[in-house]
């Protein structure tokens, strides 16, 4: 690839030096940043887009998989918060979430994103949207500032902590992080871009095996390009309205720019041949007309940071417990096929959970800097189990409150005491 010369050699002006820096509002972001406010520390949320939320909203991802023990959520207090303030938008009366399955479900994109904002808001973060993460300035082995692009060129951001949140481990790999990329023939899990139709006549709709049988019968006619097996869908609260999770984009990796360019065009080619399909040949879909569509694509797995602690699939299949955990999760193994058709599920019991220790949120060769993402130091096929929104709050949590300590105590995340965060994590609220 042929290269040009760009010089940096310009002063970029300090917009914020706080205590602790989140890079990214996803879920993950959403939790570390009030998790440290709420603390007492001073701090700084950085956004690529306009608003909060991650992939529950610019993703339009629904419902949050359940990640349950005895139908109860392992994901306390902060993802609990957050779905009591997204049902406080909605027209109907809300009860208060109790963190059981049905409190989960068809949460309208807006909400989830308005009620992050609250969060944030209310625990006094500063936010910066619109403010696109760029580079890390890095001295010894401590991160002395970050740099962001937006509008006005380029800024910094110093912080005495900085948690990654980006979802792909972005700032921890212009850090100089060791990572690791999909399964063992470097392939990730294939993204998926969702949308909603309208105009829907539930009471008309076929069951889903009849619905698989047409969609592959449409495929088989080459009507249909996307490799996956049958259609993902899920009732709304609308009562004429479906939401698809059923696009399936194989082979193309989330951390190239021109690969995710890429994968964005195939699926919404996927999603028009969907929208023809379905008005053709499904019952109750011919009046269907598009009312929403996610603004990116939903990336299942990219980076993986390797920490100073690393959880393989052993630690599902045997229910692995540490006395450092900071989550736990019960979702099953979830992999959709990185090469084609299939998806390989694999459920623990209802009552049975496995737990994440501290060490797989802290990266190894940065001082000051802690994961609060999905990219954390699993295995491809662990990744696949704890990557869902729930336990990411969760895994956020943790690494809010390890900055925070970090901070107070003048010691690096890896100097921390694992036992201790748990402790902290348990009197803020957790389910430890």
């Amino acid at each position: 690839m042929d290269t040009i010369k760009y010089g940096l050699e310009r002063e970029i002006p300090i917009i914020a030096n706080v205590d602790v820096l989140i890079v990214g509002t996803g879920p993950g972001g959403l939790c570390a940043a009030v998790t440290a406010a709420r603390q007492g520390m001073t701090v700084a949320a950085t956004e690529h887009y306009g608003s909060p939320g991650g992939m529950a909203n610019i993703g339009e991802i629904t419902p949050f998989m359940a990640n349950h023990c005895s139908g109860e959520s392992l994901d306390r207090p902060l993802y609990i918060e957050w779905l009591n303030q997204m049902h406080s938008y909605l027209s109907a009366s809300p009860a208060k979430a109790q963190g059981k399955f049905s409190d989960e479900k068809r949460i309208p994109r807006y909400y989830a994103m308005l009620a992050a904002e609250d969060l944030l808001l209310n625990a006094g973060v500063k936010l910066f949207y619109h403010h696109t993460f760029f580079d890390v300035i890095k001295e010894g082995g401590k991160i002395s500032a970050v740099i962001f692009s937006g509008k006005s060129g380029l800024s910094a951001i110093k912080a005495k902590m900085v948690i990654d949140s980006t979802g792909d481990g972005d700032v921890a790999a212009a850090a100089g992080c060791e990572s690791e990329l999909g399964n063992a023939e470097g392939y990730c899990q294939p993204m998926t871009l969702c949308f909603k139709l309208s105009h829907v006549d539930h009471s008309r709709l076929p069951d889903r095996a009849t619905l698989s049988e047409l969609y592959n019968r449409a495929k088989a006619e080459g009507k249909i390009s996307c490799p996956r097996e049958d259609v993902l869908y899920f009732r709304t609260f609308e009562n004429d309205v479906i939401h698809f999770n059923t696009t399936r984009v194989i082979k193309h990796d989330a951390t190239n720019a021109e690969s995710l360019s890429d994968a964005e065009i195939i699926a919404r080619r996927q999603m028009r041949e969907y929208l023809a399909f379905l008005r053709e040949s499904v019952p109750g879909y011919e009046k269907a007309e598009i009312l929403s569509v996610a603004s990116q694509i939903g990336v299942r797995e990219s980076r993986r940071i390797r920490g100073i602690a690393y959880l393989t699939i052993d630690a599902f299949a045997g229910c692995a417990k540490f006395e450092d955990a900071i989550a736990r999760v019960n979702y099953p193994v979830d992999i959709h096929n990185p090469g084609g058709s299939g998806t390989d599920l694999r459920h623990l019991k209802e009552n049975q959970f496995y737990e994440i220790p501290y060490g797989c949120i802290v990266p190894v060769k940065t001082e000051n800097l802690l994961i609060g993402c999905r990219a954390i130091s699993v295995d491809h096929e662990l990744h696949s189990s704890m990557r869902i929104m729930p336990p990411v709050c969760s895994i956020g949590q943790a690494a809010g409150m390890a900055a925070t300590m970090a901070v107070k105590n003048g010691c690096t995340p890896s100097e921390l005491d694992g036992k201790q965060i748990r402790e902290a994590l348990r009197k803020f609220g957790a389910n430890l």
